[in-house]
């Protein structure tokens, strides 16, 4: 993978990270402090700093991280989601599915709402089993869905992308009705502010090309 991955991208590999399958030949793309991270010699689960953390999202398109936003959102704002970091002094990878949610749904919303959103799927970080989705399935299933909607159009209507998430739930027996309604609703939102932040983005280098042209 090169620079831009797409969020399915990130997604895919923090699901490699958990399993630890597949990894070895993510090896080249990735920097020096990840080597040991692949390493078959890595024992346990892994774990991420919060530079890996920022490293991995800087990689995605139009999204920009810092160690200082990222953290201070870990003890303050979001602080009861993601809890103190899980693997001795780093973070999981589903803590780091959490952030990367965050920080998408953080284009749209106020902290407030992404609390909400947030409360509605998610529950105590120390237990992962009592989610209704984990954070790693949730960023990879708004990820999907999204790549699937923009190869079949650029213009996403309301409508269109909730029957895209229907469809998507509907071979899903995990769950019940109930929980799947506040997934449909959690990824709708989702879905929605990638879209914003790839379009906040596009507006941003148009502006800057009329200085340009200066």
């Amino acid at each position: 993978m090169g620079k831009g991955w797409t969020r399915l991208e990130l997604a895919t590999l923090l699901e490699k990270f958990q399993t630890k399958m597949g990894l070895v030949g993510y090896a080249d793309s990735l920097p020096g402090n990840f080597q040991q991270l692949v390493s078959k010699k890595t024992v346990g689960e892994i774990g991420l700093t919060m530079s890996n953390i920022v490293w991995l999202g800087n990689q995605l398109e139009t999204a920009v991280y810092s160690e200082p936003a990222l953290k201070n959102w870990v003890k303050r704002e979001i602080k009861e989601y993601i809890g103190a970091p899980q693997v001795g002094r780093k973070y999981s990878i589903e803590q780091a599915a959490l952030l990367f949610i965050v920080k998408d749904l953080k284009v749209l919303l106020d902290f407030e709402e992404i609390r909400k959103v947030l409360g509605s799927i998610f529950n105590n970080p120390e237990d992962r089993t009592d989610d209704i989705i984990s954070p790693v399935v949730f960023y990879k299933s708004y990820a999907c869905l999204y790549e699937n909607l923009m190869a079949q159009t650029e213009i996403l209507t309301e409508e269109h992308i909730k029957e895209e998430i229907e469809a998507y739930l509907a071979e899903e027996s995990l769950y019940t009705q109930v929980e799947k309604s506040k997934i449909s609703r959690s990824l709708l939102v989702a879905v929605l502010a990638v879209r914003t932040r790839y379009l906040k983005s596009l507006a941003k280098q148009y502006v800057n090309s009329l200085y340009d042209k200066e």
